[in-house]
């Protein structure tokens, strides 16, 4: 499960091009240590459960970059001392960072596991471990994209 774990980060981290963005921001903000960066999708949650279904869809999708001032995420920046809440759930491979505001903005932030989040010191975070658990919508798209694929195969293998 590890190497599954590393394997999947290291992939999603490549497509999104966390290292040069973590450089990048490293560079132009000297005064900031950062801690941790992913690759993420990102929401507005309705409350304190954990959000599954189409939004996830139009999620936003940057790298989440943990400073020790700030949490940056695409156009999203939360300061450290405005976050009145924040837990981090693992389950399989992934991990979701939950956050709410002084404001009661809330935040839900999908990512690949990422022990930098659990080692960290700035961000008071509770803990907690979730089963994956997919929504009937989730289920019907990826039997769609399956089967999509399967077609596409069984089209090739045909014309040659």
């Amino acid at each position: 499960m590890f190497m599954m774990k590393k394997t999947l980060k290291s992939l999603t981290d490549l497509m999104y091009r966390t290292k040069r963005t973590r450089r990048k921001f490293e560079l132009d903000n000297p005064d900031e240590v950062v801690l941790a960066a992913d690759a993420s999708k990102g929401i507005i949650a309705t409350d304190h459960n954990l959000q599954r279904g189409p939004q996830w869809i139009t999620s936003q999708r940057a790298v989440i970059l943990l400073t020790d001032k700030r949490i940056i995420c695409g156009k999203w920046t939360i300061p450290l001392d405005t976050i009145s809440f924040a837990s981090l759930l693992t389950y399989g491979t992934g991990q979701v960072l939950m956050l709410e505001t002084n404001t009661g903005e809330k935040y839900q932030f999908g990512m690949q596991y990422n022990p930098e989040w659990e080692s960290q010191q700035v961000l008071s975070l509770a803990f907690g471990k979730v089963k994956a658990k997919y929504s009937l919508f989730s289920i019907v798209v990826r039997v769609i994209l399956v089967s999509s694929f399967i077609c596409w195969l069984c089209l090739r293998l045909i014309e040659n």
